[in-house]
């Protein structure tokens, strides 16, 4: 199935535009979803575990499926003060 990712901080550094589409087997869960990115780009491999992914301005969760056509934000940590 397809579905969008918007990229931000430093995520976005490494994906070829801000928002891109990106294929993912039907019923994958947010935690397939993670997994496969370390896969496709092993540069993120130790900060996807840290990556949280919203949706319609909520975070969630790992188990939650994802849903074709839809678009998912990956979030890094971010520290400030």
């Amino acid at each position: 199935m397809k579905i969008y990712l918007q990229a931000y901080a430093i995520l976005k550094e490494h994906f070829p535009q801000e928002k891109i589409e990106y294929e993912i087997e039907d019923g994958a869960t947010v935690a397939d979803l993670m997994h496969k990115l370390a896969q496709d780009f092993p540069v993120l491999a130790d900060l996807l575990p840290m990556t949280r992914l919203a949706s319609e301005d909520e975070y969630i969760h790992a188990q939650t499926l994802l849903v074709s056509q839809m678009e998912y934000c990956l979030i890094p940590p971010v520290s400030g003060g």
